[in-house]
């Protein structure tokens, strides 16, 4: 109780008071926006799916996740049944709710500055309030498992695999920080113990949707062959190719695409082998920024990804990284999704469609180049321990944000 109460001599940089700006903020922007269109109605279908009592993989082709999700959408949707609230409000919690836990845990465990810098950060924001995706859910596992591990690295690794696993459940993608988790055990055995626990919830959530709706077997092709569209990163260019350079765009794009598609796979594996001492979290935003710089798909929703580890890291760059990637999602929103921008009918009906489209073009364009800088200047850094690092992206000197009262844990 005394932790409690400590937090509370300080309202204005207590955990409950950050998390609650957080989950404020979050909920004015979702009461203002009806989010990405296609995202919602995919919502809709899949939550159908639950109350109709029929297998997701076999009704619609607009789920590529592992069953868990489709659980949520089902329950947001019997709620605006119920209740008669909005499900466009609804199905947006479970995102909210996970930015809200991310800002929680930045504040316990690292400092006030990176729990305000997420919880006013205008990319998590949009995507989780306006746009409407869950990768805020996803991302809370993620920070969940990072905190575990560096409580007790040693002790609790095993419980740092199983929130990873929930990430792994709810999305597949978090699979990618895998090898960096394992190469903290101390022995295969270990290793073999944290592969076991960290596929654990996903195969307990499979195991528990086929009880209840059978097996459909495109499911495992449709999660594993899943290809996010190419809406951000260098991707985008290559398909405007197609219309300029039909025939060599039609042979040089996918080869491309299956190059940098294996070397975003192998770079996990990559990292632990040049930088095996690094920090959790600096590999896992090795990770993510590598994945930004060269995967051929890049989803509006990934931009999130690196906002808590940059939070943790450095938040110089942080602050970096979210003025282009809001500039990108803001041009993208406005062009693609408008609703999913508070009053974003309205501002996109203003202009003629290629005013957002070419700031569209331009701000990915900026923000690509500095995800490949961030990627660049993380690696070069050489080893360090948890205790000298200064921030991988600061350069180390003396005006490093990770030193700053600011940002000091309290």
């Amino acid at each position: 109780m005394s932790k409690v109460f400590s937090h509370l001599r300080d309202p204005a940089t207590s955990l409950w008071f950050l998390a609650l700006l957080a989950l404020a903020l979050r909920l004015a922007v979702a009461a203002l926006t009806s989010g990405a269109d296609y995202d919602i109605t995919s919502y809709h279908l899949q939550a159908q799916s639950v109350l109709t009592h029929q297998n997701v993989y076999a009704v619609t082709d607009r789920y590529p996740y592992p069953p868990v999700w489709v659980w949520l959408a089902g329950l947001a949707q019997w709620t605006a049944n119920v209740t008669g609230l909005p499900f466009v409000w609804l199905v947006k919690l479970p995102g909210i709710l996970g930015d809200g836990l991310i800002v929680a845990l930045l504040r316990r465990y690292q400092g006030v500055g990176a729990a305000l810098f997420y919880a006013l950060n205008p990319v998590s924001i949009v995507i989780t309030a306006g746009h409407g995706q869950f990768d805020g859910l996803v991302l809370a596992c993620v920070v969940a498992a990072w905190a575990l591990w560096q409580r007790q690295p040693q002790r609790q690794t095993a419980w740092a695999a199983l929130a990873l696993g929930g990430a792994i459940a709810l999305k597949g993608y978090p699979i990618l920080l895998l090898p960096a988790l394992l190469i903290k055990a101390p022995t295969h055995k270990h290793r073999v113990v944290l592969v076991g626990l960290a596929l654990t919830p996903l195969v307990v959530c499979v195991l528990i949707y086929t009880a209840f709706f059978g097996l459909e077997p495109v499911m495992v092709s449709r999660v594993l062959g899943y290809v996010s569209p190419a809406a951000f990163g260098w991707a985008l260019y290559g398909n405007s190719l197609l219309g300029l350079w039909p025939n060599g765009a039609n042979l040089l794009l996918p080869t491309l695409s299956l190059i940098t598609r294996i070397i975003v796979l192998a770079l996990p594996l990559f990292l632990i082998w040049r930088r095996p001492t690094w920090p959790l979290e600096r590999q896992w935003l090795a990770v993510f920024l590598g994945f930004y710089a060269l995967a051929p798909g890049v989803s509006a929703q990934y931009l999130l990804w690196a906002l808590p580890l940059l939070a943790l890291l450095d938040l110089r760059a942080g602050i970096s990284y979210t003025g282009f990637a809001f500039v990108a999602l803001f041009f993208f929103y406005l062009y693609k999704h408008p609703g999913a921008v508070p009053w974003g009918p309205a501002i996109a009906s203003s202009r003629p469609f290629y005013v957002w489209l070419v700031g569209y073009w331009i701000a990915d364009l900026a923000w690509w180049g500095v995800c490949l800088r961030l990627f660049l200047r993380i690696f070069r850094q050489t080893d360090q321990t948890p205790h000298q690092d200064q921030g991988p992206l600061a350069g180390g000197d003396d005006h490093s944000l990770a030193e700053t009262p600011l940002n000091r844990r309290a």
